[in-house]
């Protein structure tokens, strides 16, 4: 009988908060007063990075307070590797309509988020769906496909297992998987702003490594890869015009940029300029390609 008495009690305050609740406040409070503190339900993929870095953490709330767990949330769920996902913002964070407006209308924004998460769980295309109360949807199209992945997978074990031994540093490693790339990969000279071949996938790590032609990113995106492979933790710095490595190796954050490691011009022979070098060594170099956000990349 107490049981009942209880039930019925929260029935009848249930019913008293509809009555004085606006119709669309109804609405809110019946989808979001119950789990204010509920965690996103979802099974992160294999790839998920569960480093956080000084410009973006894994926020995995359903519910947003604030801009800051705005962007964290969205990269929580890129980096997830999930295909799609809702949130919903807190009644009080009152810019939270115009926040996702600004968000999903800047495409570096979201574009940038790519950087921190594996490549595999990068996107090519992304959108973001919102009420006026602030709940939203999510959902976003892989950059690689499944048969792409299993492709890469494969070149990137096979090297791992014939080329690198326990016994060697992380620098010898990374040396070796460095060569190898830039071995075997020709720069893709066609996909440029002026002229742009779809014969190969250059701009990702399977055009690099099965194809054999890549542009930066898809330079980066295998040096990632093996990066994440080789337990080593990493993400990407890219301004308008270009994207390469960074990797935190022996206790600093160094760069390495494979795509001006490799030799395409006579003005461009030195194969290791660009490997395991400190933010100063960089700039050293003056070669005005390499400027980045020290607010975004603040580990460099």
């Amino acid at each position: 009988m107490k049981k009942l008495i209880v039930g019925v009690g929260i029935f009848v305050i249930a019913v008293v908060a509809f009555v004085t609740l606006k119709c669309d406040d109804i609405i809110y409070w019946y989808n979001h007063s119950f789990n204010k503190d509920e965690y996103v339900s979802i099974a992160p993929n294999n790839y998920f990075v569960e480093d956080n870095f000084l410009y973006v953490n894994n926020y995995n709330k359903s519910e947003v307070f604030n801009r800051r767990q705005l962007i964290d949330f969205i990269y929580f769920f890129i980096n997830s590797g999930v295909d799609s996902i809702k949130g919903y913002c807190n009644k009080n964070y009152t810019e939270c309509v115009n926040d996702i407006e600004l968000i999903s209308s800047n495409q570096e924004t979201l574009s940038i988020l790519n950087n921190f998460v594996h490549p595999y769980n990068s996107f090519s295309e992304i959108e973001i769906t919102y009420n006026a109360k602030g709940d939203f949807t999510i959902n976003i199209k892989k950059l690689y496909t499944n048969e792409q992945i299993n492709a890469v997978n494969q070149i990137v074990d096979k090297f791992i297992k014939e080329n690198i031994s326990n016994d060697m540093t992380t620098r010898e490693k990374l040396k070796k998987v460095h060569d190898y790339i830039i071995d075997t990969t020709d720069y893709d000279t066609y996909k440029t702003d002026d002229i742009y071949d779809d014969t190969y996938f250059s701009e990702n790590a399977y055009g690099v490594l099965v194809e054999h032609y890549g542009i930066c990113s898809g330079y980066s995106d295998a040096m990632a890869i093996f990066l994440d492979k080789l337990g080593i933790i990493n993400y990407k710095i890219s301004n308008k015009d270009h994207i390469w490595n960074l990797a935190f190796v022996d206790g600093k954050w160094l760069h390495i940029d494979l795509t001006w490691d490799d030799p395409v011009s006579e003005t461009n022979i030195n194969r290791d300029n660009y490997f395991l070098i400190t933010t100063n060594q960089l700039k050293a170099l003056n070669d005005d390609s390499h400027d980045f956000n020290k607010h975004i990349f603040q580990e460099a």
